[in-house]
Parts: C-alpha cells; structure tokens; sequence
C-alpha cells in the first residue's frame, strides 16, 4: 500500500515593524508529494515568482525569487548526510535598502494549523544557493523561536547604511532542505503545513547579528564589565606591539579565573576558543591532550605524523566538518628560535600547509600568558604537548611543559600531549553562555538524543557514558559497536589500583600465571565478575592489537604493512590472530600508543596495552611516553566494547563543571 505524507508549502511575507505599521501580502503555493515506507514515486514541481517590495519612505525589504524545486525518490526518511546534498530545497531571495536606521530582520518558519506530522523528525538545513553552510543540520523543534507569532527561526539579518550615510541595498539569497529523520516509521499519511515569513523592525546602532562570534565578544564584555579587580580577559595585537604587524585578531589571554566564558562543547571535546579573527572565525583548541605520540621523522608539521594522526583518524571524529570548520585553513609553522616568540607571519622564511586540522603556535600560546604567567595562563594543564612551531634549524619541536613553560624536543625521540585545534566558521551559530558548566554549543552539531530511541552507537566520540555506576568515554562506534574507556584510572574506594601489566609484555598471551596481581588476568577475570549482571550482559570481545611502539609512526601499533610514512595512507592492513603475540581478543583491555584518550588525563600514570620490544611495557604519566618493565605496578584506565542495539534512556552525554549528565543506557 502506498502511503503519502505531504509537506504544503504556503509561501507569503508579512511586516510587522515596531515603528512602520505596513502589512503587504504576496502567496505563492508549491505543493510537495513525498512518499514513505518503501513505495516509489516522483514529483516535481518548479514556479518562480517576481519580487515581492514592502516599501515604508525609508526602508524596503524584498522576499523574493522563489524557486521551489522538490523532488523526491523512493521513502522519505533520510540520514543527515542524504537530507544535506538530495532534492527537497526551496530557494528564496532577501533583499534589503536602508536609507537611514538599520533594520533588522527575520526569517521564520509559521506552521499553519491542523499539521499531523510529529514536528519532531523534521530535519532542516539552510545554505546560500552555492551550498554555503548558514545553519547546519538542524531538527525543526529545535530551532530557535522567532520573535514573531509561534514561527521557527531561520535566519537574523541585519542592514545597516555606508558609512557615509547613503543608502546600502543588499540582497542575500537563500535555499532551505527539509527531509524526514531516518528513524521516521509512521506509515500513516500525514502533514506539515507552513508560511515562509519575513518580519523586520528598526533596531539600535550597537546591534550585531547573533553569530558565534558576536556572542563570544558579548561574554567577553558582560566579563570585563562584571569585574572589580584588574582582570582582562582579552589582549589585541595591534599598533605593531612586540614588532607585530597591525592584524586585529583578539586573542585570549590571563588566568582560568579570568578567562571562564570560552569553552565550547563540539563533537564530544571541550574546546577553548584562543582567538577571534576580523571576519568572525574563531581558532579553538581543545581543552586536554586527546593522545600522545612521537612527532614525526623531521620538525616539519606537513608530512609529520602528528599530521597524519589530526588529519585522519581525530578528523573522522568531528560532526559534521564541512559545514563548521574552515577545511583548508592555514597553519603556520615557520621556525621561531627566539625566547620570546613573535608572530610566525612575520618571519622571513615561512612554512605554512592548508589542512582542517592544526595544533596551536608558539606565539599563540605565548599570547594566553601576557596577562598571566606560564603556570597560571588558561591553557596550562599540567600536561606535555605539542606546539606546531619548530624551534632551531627544524631539528626540534616546540611543546609546553608540565609546568606550562616551553621548551623543544627532538620530534622523533620524544612522545608527548596532542591538543588538536580547528577554526570555526563566520557565521557558525552558537547557544550556551560559555561557562564550563554551560558552553557554548554549535548549531549543526548532534542534538540531544531522544531517550528510549537513539542508539548508544550514533552518538559522537568523546561524549560521557555512565556504565555500572562509573564514568566512562565514548573511544570507537564503528559497527554499530560501542568501545568504552574509564574516564579515570580504576579506583578501590578512593585509592587507585596499582597492578603489575602481565607476565610478559604481551597483554593476555601467557596463561601459565593466573593471578590477581597482574591486569590482564585480574581485569578479564575478577573485575569483569564484578560488573553487574544487567551490564555485563552488554560486553561483547574486543580485538586489541599489540604492536610495537619504539618512537615511531602511531600506526605501528595496529598496521603490518611496511611502508608507515606516507601521510596519505588512511587505511592499512591490520595485524589478525594469526600474527604471533600481535593481538588481544577478550572482554576488558587497554588503549593503545596513538589511540584517541590513549593518555591519561588524570593526575597517575596509566599502562597502555603496547610494548616497546620483548622487555618494557608503554606508560603515559604527564602526558610523556615512558617505557616500563612488566613487573612494576602501575595504574589503568580498562577499556571495554558494549555490544550494537544498547540504548540511551538518560542524559546528553556532557560531563563538566557543575553540570554532570552523561549517557544512562539499556538494552
């Protein structure tokens, strides 16, 4: 039986200005057959219309150049992806003449009455008619109310005059994508009935769109203006301070006291926005190291592996990158040997690559301490890691020290801390107010999920689980499977557990020793039937491989394939059973060197389930590679791997500050 859902597009302007009382109404109707369970069907219907003019004497503001071309195959329910680039888009115009006041304006989604659809699996997406991303993937209830009526807001524009106080006319085109949730199974027909309206008022003078990065400067000044002592918690590099070129890019700068209103949550990682550029993108880093590995064979960020680690395997860990993140931005890594580092554009010889993924500079982070002091500047974490920038005859790399300072290293001696950093588009949207209990949140990243319904396995890498009352992080969710890490290394009230690794530097390869006193043993035996039976009954094997890690490409420890070095290389030929003393197949492991949260984070050290050779064993203390003998005793963070299907019935997946909800799961 073929079931029909319909989606009436009804499209009008309406004005309902504070100042100009003028209403003026022009209807165009485009009429939408989409088709659901697994019939098939088409239907096209394309209509334009001419301009649309309100005119006040002082303002005119166009809805115009309607063009609905909507099509769709086969069932509606679409993956986020599918919904982004198929059929189903209207296209519309806003043009916008000012002749004195600026006007602001909206456009807005009006459901007109008697809908049937659950508006709750209606997915929008709205670009420029060049597929530019101006609201990413979004659901429908939750876009951001109008001003207007009880309507969804689309988009907030603004006009202002020139400069010199003639009349500025602009014209923003726009194409809005609706399309079903993939998790839709209705197999009723139903309908969702709606206006596109436009509404504009005049507004103040210190108006500013609301993008990201508007509100990242209203926190900002709420900050500076709250405060009665001295902090300051921006400094601009401008007038050539420190033999800088004039380039009006705030950067942050002072203590974690002063600087608390520039966390964002993004794809399961809190972030720290460093800085923000004049055209409103804005350079984040994370707020902790998220691996530890072995720079590279030269100092040279292009071609190295930290790279390769950034750009491939933390890459695929972002939510939707094309839409958020500047994917051919520039970093920067000119060579910078002076004590106190200067803006690396003003180098003589330069070194830059174009990527989506980079680390911060030298100078940068010499930036968040101008206000404060190595030890108490808002990026020092009490951790080693990477800078980008080499320090003396591209021999070294600099990092940060445990105890903030910098210093430099041989890139393929030494294994050290990786914060990955990114740069947030201009018109990326924003929620939240920037507090770590609070942060700021991206539109177009995954929503809260809906309880009972969404799968453990859909959701980002990073996000926080609750699993048999411990906290633990998302690492992996390829095949509808689900890898866990504990958040912190395992407790016993509150003392950590200190253990010996195994009886050989392979984890689980020797048998002849059962005995508590050893990880491997005690994790798959005597902590595993500790787990309660309701959560034990999630675990399912994990493969775990053990290849060597002797300061070289991370990929080592997984990959037999010879040749590591080529950056281009994402995939590689993954040790199997076969391989001798190569893999762990059981129910509780370990990290390995170069896996995602393979570090501790914590104040203890940590085993990590890779050798460096048939006599020591790999820890992680301060974010530093060590290299330990089996026998001694260290921490552990295990690792565990719950089976597909697992549920979330509780939470959003956040854990920071005063707000702590991570996930609450079943069956």
């Amino acid at each position: 039986m073929i079931e029909y859902l319909f989606f009436f597009l009804y499209t009008n302007i309406g004005d309902n200005m504070k100042r100009k009382s003028v209403i003026l109404l022009v209807s165009i109707f485009i009429f939408i057959a989409i088709v659901g369970g697994v019939s098939y069907a088409f239907f096209n219907y394309n209509k334009s219309i001419g301009n649309v003019t309100l005119n006040t004497g002082e303002i005119s503001i166009n809805l115009a150049n309607i063009n609905g071309n909507l099509s769709l195959l086969n069932s509606v329910p679409k993956s986020d992806n599918e919904g982004k680039v198929q059929g189903n888009y209207l296209d519309f115009e806003v043009t916008s003449t000012v002749d004195s006041e600026p006007i602001y304006y909206e456009v807005y989604i009006l459901p007109k009455s008697g809908n049937t659809l659950d508006t709750s699996y209606i997915k929008t997406y709205l670009t420029d008619q060049s597929n530019n991303v101006i609201k990413g993937v979004k659901s429908y209830n939750s876009l951001q109310n109008s001003e207007k009526e009880n309507g969804k807001l689309l988009y907030k524009g603004l006009i202002k005059v020139n400069n010199d106080y003639t009349k500025k006319t602009e014209t923003k085109d726009f194409r809005l994508r609706l399309w079903l949730d993939e998790s839709y199974t209705d197999t009723n027909s139903n309908t969702f009935n709606f206006d596109i309206n436009l509404y504009a008022y005049n507004v103040g003078e210190d108006f500013e769109i609301p993008t990201g990065a508007n509100l990242v400067r209203k926190a900002i000044n709420d900050k500076i203006n709250a405060e009665t002592n001295s902090c300051n918690p921006i400094w601009v590099d401008d007038n050539g301070t420190n033999n800088d070129e004039t380039d009006d890019i705030t950067y942050f700068s002072g203590t974690n006291t002063c600087v608390d209103m520039n966390y964002v949550w993004y794809s399961g990682k809190l972030w720290r926005i460093t800085a923000i550029y004049p055209d409103g993108s804005m350079k984040l880093v994370t707020e902790d190291v998220l691996t530890v590995i072995s720079w590279g064979s030269s100092a040279e960020y292009d071609g190295s592996w930290v790279y390769q680690w950034l750009n491939e395997d933390f890459y695929d860990t972002l939510v939707n990158p094309n839409d958020i993140i500047i994917s051919n931005a520039t970093w920067n890594y000119s060579e910078d040997g002076n004590s106190t580092p200067v803006r690396p554009e003003t180098i003589t010889t330069q070194k830059t690559t174009d990527a989506p993924i980079g680390l911060l500079n030298a100078y940068e982070y010499y930036n968040a301490y101008r206000n404060a002091t190595t030890s108490t500047n808002y990026l020092h974490i009490g951790y080693y890691w990477w800078l980008i920038t080499p320090y003396s005859s591209m021999s070294t790399v600099r990092l940060v020290s445990y105890i903030g300072s910098s210093g430099n290293r041989s890139p393929h001696s030494f294994s050290y801390g990786i914060r990955p950093s990114i740069i947030i588009k201009p018109l990326v949207e924003f929620s939240g107010n920037g507090t770590k209990s609070n942060p700021f949140e991206i539109v177009g990243d995954k929503e809260n999920p809906t309880n009972n319904v969404t799968l453990l396995s859909s959701r980002s890498i990073g996000e926080y689980v609750e699993f048999d009352n411990v906290l633990y992080r998302i690492v992996d969710t390829s095949n509808g499977k689900t890898k866990l890490v504990m958040d912190n290394v395992l407790m016993n009230d509150e003392s950590a557990v200190r253990k010996k690794f195994a009886s050989s530097t392979y984890y689980g390869k020797i048998t002849n020793t059962q005995s508590d006193d050893y990880w491997d043993y005690y994790l798959n035996n005597t902590w595993y039937n500790s787990i309660s039976n309701t959560y034990k009954n999630m675990l399912i094997n994990e493969t775990y491989y053990l290849g060597l890690y002797v300061n070289t490409n991370y990929k080592a420890t997984v990959c037999k394939d010879s040749i590591l070095d080529d950056v281009t290389i994402k995939n590689c030929t993954k040790y199997t059973s076969s391989d001798a003393d190569k893999t762990f197949t059981g129910k509780v492991g370990l990290l390995r060197v170069g896996e995602i949260f393979g570090s501790n984070l914590s104040e203890r050290g940590i085993w990590v389930i890779t050798a460096s050779g048939s006599s020591n064993v790999r820890t992680v203390s301060d974010n530093y590679v060590g290299n330990v003998n089996p026998a001694n005793e260290e921490n552990v963070r295990p690792s565990i791997t719950l089976k597909s299907g697992i549920k979330i019935t509780g939470g959003t997946g956040y854990v920071g500050g005063e707000t702590n909800s991570p996930f609450e799961i079943s069956e």
